[in-house]
């Protein structure tokens, strides 16, 4: 099978071949053929929309050679549906007889649709017959629609009816009672009241409002009409057909327009009688849906863009979630999880502005979402990683988790923080290239000197041959314990420290193993410095007692020394010793080691 591309160039080569021999044809006969004319168009739509020509187009590319033979038969297959008389010399209208193309096959009729046309042609039109015979096979609210409102208002009456509800392939061939049924549907859809508007006598190039669109396709759809007004799509063309392919999909289909253009079905409007707009549109199916659904088809849908459009950033950002959010169905706070590869841009043609624009899946996707993490939309290169996006990543993944920063050592110990969280995060090689599979290492990356080793994890045994580590744990006990480092020895003292306590926590009893029992030992700088404290108070006590042993005591010699001021002098000296004895007694009360 070719390439739905080379299928639609397969078929416009095949139609200017085949207008070509029906001209000939037609000059073979005496008459002028107009190119333009619609019944010439129709005729060679049927041409070409016939079995052996479609299969040919979709197998082998175009060559004259090999195509006309086929275009021959298939002209003289049309040519005998068309010429019932062998006696008329030229072409009748197409809209006269459907085409093989357009037909499913032989039309199977059941008795009681056999007996609706007697009843309805008969000498005389017995009418009351024909429409008894509806009125048994179809649905009662149709018929009621058909016997109140359009046998009242439709011109000709139920004779006229008749020639509506027949097959346009062969005129005394009444359709099955389904297809009777759907074209009732629609008139009672379109025209509520029965009130046929026929369009055939308007002129294209007047201002044409949606409601009369609409009626035109309709009436020619079902059959009411032969074709649409003269020079229909010369005004408002691209509104006018977008309103026709709406109908069609919407009113008629009840389909998506997506669904239509993946079938590929070179046909479709031509088997839809809109043949009109698949030529305005130059036999584009993507830009005649595209017109009518410009948010739904866009231009690289089964078709191939201009290169000058995926210049602006605006398109090849819109293209680019079109296939992530649309066809990959993947939100975009979830490509972590659900990786986009460069196959899915060539299967859903975008080929070419991705290797002229990005040849990088991440890149590609950085441009569409600038407010994702370049870890987010793909894979990294191992250089990526340094101390800063590492710690970036690590917080992204913890708040992914919905964790809050303190409860990560509860998580580690129940074993939701390990490996399999960087893994769903696609950051497995961060963290056993760069981290060392370590979680402790992951975490002070990431929020540096907020936990100690021993809340994330076990701890190697070399650790602790560190003193400065043995005693920074335990003052971590401590402090857990609400005792302040100035605190530690007098708690030790008073047993509000003890082994006990330290056997509460998980490196309690590594730790009780290191100081063989004893916490003075793990505290000795502490005690020390008690003692240095105690040596330097002691020393201040001492000078201060040497101070007030110093003061002379009064004596007359004092008297007749300082005369009329020996008051004051007493009063000095006693002042001065009794601060001496407050500086002591400080001491005293602040040396919780001292004792006389």
């Amino acid at each position: 099978m070719l390439s739905a591309a080379q299928v639609s160039k397969n078929y416009q080569e095949c139609y200017r071949l085949t207008g070509h021999l029906l001209k000939q044809k037609f000059n073979q006969r005496g008459f002028e053929a107009d190119p333009d004319h619609p019944e010439f168009v129709e005729l060679c739509q049927s041409v070409v929309g016939h079995e052996s020509v479609v299969l040919l187009l979709q197998s082998e590319p175009f060559a004259a050679s090999l195509y006309r033979p086929a275009l021959e038969i298939a002209i003289d297959e049309v040519k005998r549906l068309l010429f019932p008389d062998i006696r008329k010399k030229r072409f009748v209208s197409i809209d006269a007889l459907e085409t093989e193309f357009l037909s499913s096959g032989e039309a199977s009729y059941s008795p009681e649709a056999e007996r609706y046309i007697e009843a309805e042609s008969a000498p005389g039109g017995n009418s009351e017959q024909a429409l008894a015979l509806l009125k048994q096979h179809i649905a009662p609210d149709l018929f009621e629609y058909l016997h109140g409102a359009l046998l009242e208002r439709f011109p000709g009456g139920l004779e006229n009816i008749g020639l509506l509800l027949r097959s346009p392939r062969h005129n005394a061939s009444p359709l099955p009672f389904q297809e009777i049924e759907t074209k009732l549907r629609l008139l009672r859809r379109v025209y509520p009241g029965g009130e046929v508007q026929f369009t055939a006598r308007l002129n294209g190039l007047d201002n044409l409002g949606d409601a009369a669109v609409a009626h035109a396709y309709l009436n020619v759809y079902i059959g009411l009409e032969r074709s649409f007004p003269a020079n229909f799509l010369q005004r408002d063309g691209e509104r006018r057909a977008a309103l026709l392919v709406r109908f069609l999909i919407e009113q008629i289909l009840n389909a998506r327009p997506d669904a239509i253009l993946e079938q590929k079905d070179e046909t479709f409007f031509i088997r839809h009688k809109l043949q009109n707009v698949y030529r305005f549109f130059n036999y584009s199916a993507n830009r005649a849906l595209g017109n009518a659904y410009p948010d739904l088809i866009h231009p690289w849908q089964q078709s191939r863009s201009a290169s000058q459009y995926w210049e602006k950033p605006a398109h090849r950002v819109k293209a680019i979630r079109w296939l992530v959010e649309q066809r990959l169905g993947i939100r975009p706070e979830h490509l972590y999880q659900c990786p986009v590869s460069k196959e899915d841009f060539i299967r859903h043609g975008l080929s070419y502005m991705f290797n002229r624009y990005y040849n990088s899946v991440s890149k590609a996707l950085a441009e569409a979402y600038p407010q994702l993490q370049p870890w987010e939309l793909g894979k990294v290169p191992f250089e990526f990683w340094n101390e800063e996006t590492t710690a970036r990543a690590i917080r992204w993944a913890v708040a992914k988790k919905g964790w809050a920063v303190e409860e990560l050592p509860a998580k580690v110990r129940s074993k939701e923080f390990n490996r399999k969280v960087f893994s769903e995060f696609g950051l497995a090689t961060v963290f056993e290239k760069k981290l060392s599979r370590n979680i402790y290492r992951a975490v002070s990356a990431a929020w540096p000197g907020r936990f100690a080793p021993w809340e994330l994890g076990k701890v190697p045994s070399e650790y602790w041959e560190s003193r400065e580590n043995v005693y920074s744990a335990s003052k971590w006990i401590a402090e857990r314990e609400g005792i302040r480092e100035s605190e530690i020895v007098q708690a030790i003292r008073g047993k509000r420290l003890s082994l006990g306590v330290f056997k509460k926590y998980s490196i309690g009893a590594a730790l009780a193993r290191l100081c063989k029992g004893r916490l003075d030992a793990i505290f000795a700088p502490l005690f020390w410095r008690e003692q240095r404290q105690f040596l330097q108070e002691h020393k201040l006590l001492r000078k201060a007692k040497a101070l007030k042993n110093s003061q002379r005591k009064s004596s007359l010699l004092d008297f007749f020394l300082y005369g009329l001021f020996w008051q004051e002098v007493q009063k000095s000296s006693l002042e001065t010793m009794r601060r001496y004895e407050r500086i002591a007694h400080r001491i005293q009360r602040r040396s919780f080691l001292y004792s006389e």
